[in-house]
């Protein structure tokens, strides 16, 4: 066997055991249920009419950003489910609801297992890197299609909406600015925004079908109602 097929063998056994490594460590969502490559269309090039239109799109939301908007897009750079509370009370919160709080962290660590790599396949450059004009108020690194943070928006909103869809209506909305908030930050697209729509709500289409999810969905569910004072 030459040193290219001993190579082979060795890359092939340790993809293996990094699927099985992730599989292992997913609470809820094995990352093989979920083929975003599959799904997303993938992302217009920098040289195309489209990519060049969403520069553009970048660049007159960064022009329009007031300080208040670039304060409340730098919050929005933490990825938790609580930056919900302005919609769901101040009773929502982690001393209050430490199942829920596990939960979400739980559900965000295995989508992003699903689109950190569909991320890296697409590899798209974000707008910084296009454009010296941009000028990001929030780090971020990797691919820029599709938004992990609007795709864990929309994950938790659309889990959020099942338990409280008496707040449906302004859960969605926030999860729509958060999303937009990544542009105001000038480190995603527009279109980076809406995959990350699409990505977060065929993984959680998947999670609602799975027994064990919706078990531990349940008791969230439950405290989160308790917590916020609904029946």
């Amino acid at each position: 066997m030459n040193a290219f097929s001993n190579a082979l063998v060795a890359g092939t056994i340790v993809t293996a055991l990094t699927g099985m490594t992730d599989a292992a460590l997913a609470r809820y969502l094995d990352p093989s249920q979920v083929d975003l490559v599959r799904i997303l269309a993938p992302p217009p090039t920098a040289q195309s009419a489209e990519g060049k239109a969403e520069l553009e799109a970048v660049l007159a939301v960064q022009a329009a950003r007031t300080d208040a908007d670039v304060k409340r897009a730098q919050a929005d750079d933490e990825l938790t489910v609580f930056r919900y509370a302005d919609v769901m009370g101040e009773a929502f919160s982690p001393q209050n609801l430490p199942f829920t709080t596990t939960f979400f962290k739980d559900v965000a660590a295995d989508g992003g297992k699903v689109v950190n790599p569909t991320r890296a396949h697409f590899n798209r450059q974000r707008p910084v890197v296009v454009d010296k004009r941009v000028e990001p108020v929030v780090k971020a690194g990797g691919g820029s299609y599709p938004s992990g943070t609007a795709s864990f928006a929309y994950v938790a909103a659309i889990l959020l909406a099942n338990m409280v869809p008496e707040k449906a209506p302004e859960i969605f909305a926030r999860a729509a600015e958060w999303g937009h908030n990544r542009v105001v930050s000038g480190v995603h697209y527009p279109g980076d925004v809406e995959a990350g729509r699409i990505s977060g709500s065929v993984i959680d289409n998947v999670l609602l079908h799975d027994a064990v999810f919706m078990s531990d969905f349940a008791m969230a569910k439950a405290e989160v109602r308790r917590v916020i004072g609904l029946p």
